[in-house]
């Protein structure tokens, strides 16, 4: 309907279909196909063709153009509120590490789902270190980590409990996540505490990736529990200092009220 009443506003306002088609940047038959239209809707000819391309609004035609052009400004207004509600929505940025992403991601989104009217939503996925930083420096308002890490500017609230196996196969390459991550903190107590010093290591920045080589045959590391795909074979299960706790970080100061009580409620989807 947009399309159609434009094109009699710019046909009536300049007075001819060439013009129109120009300032549309439409077809000069697209234009006379919409007029067409129109005159069949509302039952009357809305314009009488005169010579030199000229058209002159019949009666229908005037009537339509002022119903039109209130249509139009009404339009504009309501597109104007909806940008001024779309602005006043509050951003909440929330980042994962990558095991918590696996795991905790999927109780947190649907409560995002029901907030999104009022916030713009932002999901990071980084290493725990990171996500500290990101959260002391209020670029987050909310962060899920995977080692126990807290500075003087974030409040550290505990979510749930987690426990590390070691999968994959024995004699296979040691995948290990990058330093700052929670697991890599993990695997490096593992070697100290077993004395193991392996022979090949190769660094891999992404749980989801280790998740995948172990799914396809490929190499031994230490994951979740939870995440331990089928079929791949945990070698054994670890003593109790191995199994950690998952925790939600968040800002001190920085935050708006409600900004702090949609974050409340997310970390208590995140412990249920």
């Amino acid at each position: 309907m947009f399309p159609l009443l434009e094109t009699l506003v710019a046909v009536y306002e300049v007075g001819q279909f060439t013009l129109a088609a120009d300032e549309l940047k439409v077809s000069q038959s697209t234009v006379s196909s919409r007029i067409a239209q129109l005159e069949q809707m509302v039952g009357a000819p809305l314009f009488v063709r005169n010579a030199k391309s000229d058209v002159t609004p019949t009666q229908a035609g005037r009537m339509l153009y002022q119903t039109a052009i209130g249509i139009d400004g009404l339009w504009r207004d309501t597109r104007e509120q909806i940008a001024r509600v779309q602005e006043a929505r509050e951003p909440l940025a929330v980042s994962f590490s990558h095991t918590t992403a696996a795991i905790l991601l999927p109780k947190a989104l649907p409560v995002m789902a029901r907030n999104m009217d009022g916030f713009d939503f932002a999901v990071h996925v980084m290493n725990s270190d990171a996500i500290l930083e990101q959260a002391s420096m209020k670029a987050v308002q909310l962060g899920v980590v995977e080692k126990p890490i807290v500075n003087d500017s974030v409040d550290r609230v505990t979510l749930c409990e987690d426990r590390l196996v070691l999968a994959g196969e024995p004699d296979g390459v040691w995948m290990v996540r990058e330093h700052g991550s929670g697991v890599r903190y993990y695997t490096d107590l593992y070697f100290k505490t077993a004395q193991v010093v392996p022979a090949r290591t190769m660094e891999v920045s992404s749980n989801a990736a280790i998740v995948a080589a172990l799914s396809a045959g490929f190499g031994q590391s230490l994951i979740s529990e939870a995440a331990v795909p089928a079929g791949v074979p945990v070698q054994r299960e670890l003593g109790d200092e191995f199994v950690r706790r998952f925790y939600a970080l968040v800002p001190r100061s920085g935050l708006t009220h409600d900004q702090r009580e949609l974050a409340e409620t997310i970390i208590a989807a995140l412990r249920g």
